[in-house]
């Protein structure tokens, strides 16, 4: 599950982001229906031992026995809500997605004739699409738009760093989202589970020439370094990647982005009259 501040993984057992420290709306609803089943159980619990309470004889054996498969199936049922992957929204996305099958292949096919990747991500995780199976044609291509959004958001922020610059997630993420992105084209996935290996190719491709481009421009890679990313170590690749970014990140605010601290964010509920 992802932060829709940030970006960042989170967990539904997460209240904020550990990434960005904003609150996590699924996470606080699934726990608050957590709360209202707990609450729910136990006063089920109660009413069944209150009876039990009240029985005698050969009936209270049978009240035992049947509090006993009460509760049994009751934490079955625990089990199944607390570890249930998707809350009421995801689930509803889901449906929606099977309802709309044929409107949302073709914007994502517009997403990719027009190489608009972000929006491809966003549009993806917004209608929970990377692991509906009904959408498993696209897997790998959900997978590597995810990786470029992460990388351009790194590079965009490397570029317009500035002296009072203090939140660097994505751009200190950097190196470890390309290669993660050139993981992908670098193992053999697209050619066991992709279902259209040639077309998956061919947008790993558009992709990677793409982020070429933009860590030319922004991040000062020379044309022969941009070539060579494919081919490298994910060693050598971090490296390159670190280096270039830390001179980046110097002579834009006097520091290396080891130094540098990620944004503090004010307490939830908080105003300008507390500080």
């Amino acid at each position: 599950m992802k932060c829709k501040y940030c970006g960042g993984d989170v967990t539904l057992s997460d209240h904020f982001c550990p990434h960005c420290g904003r609150p996590v709306d699924q996470a606080q609803r699934h726990q608050t229906e957590m709360r209202q089943y707990e609450a729910e159980f136990e006063e089920t619990k109660k009413e069944a031992m209150d009876k039990i309470a009240v029985s005698s004889g050969g009936g209270t054996a049978v009240g035992i026995r049947l509090a006993v498969i009460v509760a049994l199936i009751a934490g079955i049922v625990w089990m199944m809500v607390y570890f249930e992957p998707y809350n009421a929204n995801e689930r509803m996305e889901k449906r929606n997605a099977a309802k709309n099958y044929n409107e949302y292949v073709e914007q994502m096919e517009t997403y990719l004739a027009d190489r608009d990747y972000i929006a491809l991500s966003v549009f993806s995780s917004q209608h929970q699409l990377d692991y509906n199976d009904d959408y498993k044609q696209y897997r790998e291509i959900l997978y590597g738009a995810n990786d470029y959004k992460s990388v351009y958001k790194g590079i965009l922020e490397a570029a317009f760093a500035t002296k009072d610059t203090t939140n660097m997630y994505y751009a200190s993420e950097l190196s470890k989202n390309l290669n993660r992105f050139y993981d992908q084209i670098k193992n053999d996935s697209m050619q066991r589970y992709a279902e259209d290996p040639d077309k998956t190719a061919a947008v790993y491709s558009e992709m990677e020439e793409e982020l070429q481009v933009l860590l030319k421009k922004y991040i000062g890679l020379t044309e022969e370094e941009a070539k060579s990313l494919r081919d490298l170590s994910r060693s050598r690749r971090t490296v390159l990647i670190e280096q270039k970014l830390d001179e980046k990140i110097v002579r834009a605010t006097g520091k290396g982005l080891s130094q540098m601290k990620k944004e503090e964010l004010p307490a939830i509920g908080s105003s300008q009259e507390d500080k």
